[in-house]
């Protein structure tokens, strides 16, 4: 086509050309009727998510250089951050797995697909085979069901941010309606949920307080072990040393004692020879001196032997004993014959070693019992302090974790003001009519089909280099038309 193409030309080529225009017209006319009529009508569900802030910015205005900013703004970088977040693959596959994608489906659309949708979809899903069996897709992305879902469901995802609002719009196109609000609703509520899990501060506050509860519980474990360790003991750690020291009293007590009473063995050994070989019999002990023998032996076995008390009752037997001997030395002397050994000191003896083997064995027993709790002691010496500093490191943790939790609470409500908070700000509902209407499509498709057959016309008349009209030949003949006879049909 020349620059200079008038308009008396063009609607002769479009006379000229009638036949290719219509039919490239009625061509598309009847494809795209076909196609809209076949085609599956698609639904729009769309919810409003609302991104709230109460950051406090320092001013950095010469007007007010000290004073805190309240702010509501939302940077575009944290927006476009959330708009990526929102169509993350792994959000989208926890929704559809909430929503139970079934093992047959291999596509988002969840929807039972009508025998005229298959003839449409069959193609494609040639195509998508093919290229699959050549290019061995399936080593790649594994094709299960939900791999599909989630790439469908990618597909028909809008996620836009509403200008100058905090306000982001998440909307699903798909073939049923009422799946489509459901997806939406869920995805919403599932990001909003995955946004405060990111943005969560307290877990640390919650950690320090299980972490304390755990270690309040160990240390009263330590503090009962310790009790029980201290009451089968029966006695404080401190009293051990004075236990120590009673045993060694009572072990040398012991030893005197042992020591006495083979002394007074021997002694009234000595007498008995002494007496057997004087070749006579003791006098018989006066009643005073039997009552004060048996009331040293009482003595003996509560004191010892050289206590107040047991040296007063010697002196009164010795005191009687002297009064005795010298009364058996005149009665001796009048007789004419000595008494080597008297009868009335063996008996004294003997009383006395019987009093000193009783308190033997009163002083054995004590020591026995004391030698008893020694050893308990002894062999708890090494737990009871270990568990004394066991529960002292216990208390002083939990201590420790009580006061982090404590700070970490402080430092929660402190934060909390600075989170980007996310609220639904409107959920998605059924949506009534398709997306585009058959009306639409139309109107489109019929304006579409006549610029494709006007294009198709002015490309056959361009391309035909047949001379057509007087101005044809004056313009490549340079020649003068004399007349133009009429085309005979």
């Amino acid at each position: 086509m020349n620059e200079w193409l008038s308009f008396e030309d063009a609607l002769l080529i479009v006379v000229r050309q009638r036949r290719i225009i219509l039919g490239v017209f009625a061509s598309v006319v009847a494809i795209a009727t076909t196609w809209i009529l076949f085609l599956t009508p698609q639904y729009r569900a769309a919810a409003k998510i609302l991104f709230a802030t109460d950051r406090a910015d320092i001013s950095t205005s010469s007007e007010r250089p000290t004073e805190l900013v309240r702010t509501t703004e939302v940077s575009e970088n944290e927006l476009n951050s959330q708009l990526q977040i929102l169509q993350s693959r792994d959000l989208i596959e926890e929704v559809l797995n909430g929503l139970g994608v079934p093992a047959e489906e291999p596509s988002a659309d969840h929807d039972s697909s009508t025998f005229p949708t298959k003839i449409v979809n069959f193609p494609g899903n040639i195509l998508r085979a093919v290229y699959a069996r050549f290019k061995d897709s399936d080593a790649i992305e594994p094709s299960s069901p939900l791999y599909w879902a989630v790439l469908g469901a990618l597909k028909g995802i809008e996620a836009t941010h509403i200008r100058n609002t905090n306000v982001i719009e998440l909307a699903f196109t798909g073939p049923d309606p009422r799946w489509a609000r459901e997806f939406v609703n869920r995805l919403a509520t599932a990001y909003v949920e995955r946004h405060a899990r990111l943005q969560q501060i307290t877990e640390a506050e919650d950690f320090f307080t299980r972490q304390s509860q755990l270690l309040h519980k160990k240390l009263a474990e330590s503090e009962a072990a310790l009790r029980a360790l201290r009451e089968k003991a029966g006695t404080l750690a401190g009293q051990q040393s004075e236990i120590h020291d009673r045993l060694n009293e009572f072990g040398a007590e012991l030893a005197r004692t042992k020591v006495a009473r083979a002394e007074q063995e021997e002694r009234l050994a000595f007498l008995e020879r002494m007496r057997a070989s004087a070749g006579k019999e003791g006098n018989v002990a006066t009643p005073e001196l039997l009552a004060l023998e048996a009331k040293r032996a009482e003595l003996l076995g509560h004191y010892r032997s050289d206590s107040e008390r047991v040296r007063d009752v010697e002196d009164q037997i010795q005191r009687l004993r002297g009064a005795i001997a010298s009364y058996g030395t005149i009665t001796a002397a009048a007789s004419g014959a000595a008494s080597p050994a008297s009868g009335l000191d063996i008996v004294g003896t003997r009383a006395t070693v019987a009093a000193l083997k009783g308190r033997e064995e009163a002083v054995a027993r004590q020591r026995e019992e004391y030698r008893r709790q020694a050893e308990l002691l002894d062999a708890q010496s090494v737990d009871l302090p270990r568990l004394e500093r066991q529960a002292k490191l216990d208390e002083e943790a939990y201590l420790s974790y009580v006061r982090t939790a404590e700070q970490s609470r402080l430092s929660t409500a402190l934060e909390q003001s600075k989170l980007l908070r996310l609220a639904i700000l409107e959920p998605a509902s059924t949506p009534l009519e398709p997306t585009g209407t058959r009306s639409e499509r139309m109107r489109f498709v019929l304006v579409g089909g006549l610029v494709l057959g006007i294009v198709a016309g002015f490309s056959r008349d361009y391309f035909d280099r047949t001379l057509k009209t007087a101005a044809d030949v004056r313009r490549y003949c340079k020649l003068e038309v004399l007349t133009v006879l009429p085309e005979r049909g």
